[in-house]
């Protein structure tokens, strides 16, 4: 006799679920280039806990704290407009994912972590981090797939 089946809390990577994250990941550097609060706004989760980490500053937990904290950097006259997304890397688990990528400034490199919760039928951001990276050597400026997990494996 079998004993009862339970759904894992963490499921397996799905590929609609991959590019959706990516797409909301790209959204969120579109909207933040095009200087675009109110679709900033609403890429961020209202249902979710959320946290934001800019370079040097302390960690904001306040869903308005955060929105008032993008609007500060974007009327910054010397808040760059072009961003360039690169190495970026998509996991998703469940109703969660992570990219973390490389954003290219005209002046500066930064390492970011974007965390995703589906939230109704859209992956919103729940959480955004960066810090000041040293500019690759010797790496690929193209995003690359990520490599196929061996499930059998932990890491």
């Amino acid at each position: 006799m079998r004993g009862p089946r339970f759904t894992p809390l963490i499921g397996g990577i799905e590929d609609e679920d991959r590019d959706g994250v990516a797409e909301a990941n790209r959204a969120f550097y579109r909207a933040f280039m095009r200087r675009d609060l109110e679709a900033l706004d609403a890429l961020w989760a209202s249902a979710t806990p959320v946290a934001c980490l800019h370079p040097g500053q302390a960690p904001l937990f306040d869903r308005a704290a955060i929105m008032a904290s993008w609007q500060a950097i974007t009327r910054n006259p010397s808040t760059p407009h072009e961003i360039r997304i690169i190495e970026d890397r998509v996991v998703v688990r469940g109703r969660m994912g992570i990219v973390i990528c490389r954003e290219v400034l005209p002046n500066a490199h930064l390492m970011a972590t974007n965390m995703f919760v589906r939230e109704g039928d859209a992956w919103k951001i729940a959480h955004h981090q960066s810090a000041v990276a040293p500019p690759p050597k010797d790496r690929p400026t193209q995003p690359t797939a990520a490599p196929k997990r061996d499930r059998r494996q932990l890491h």
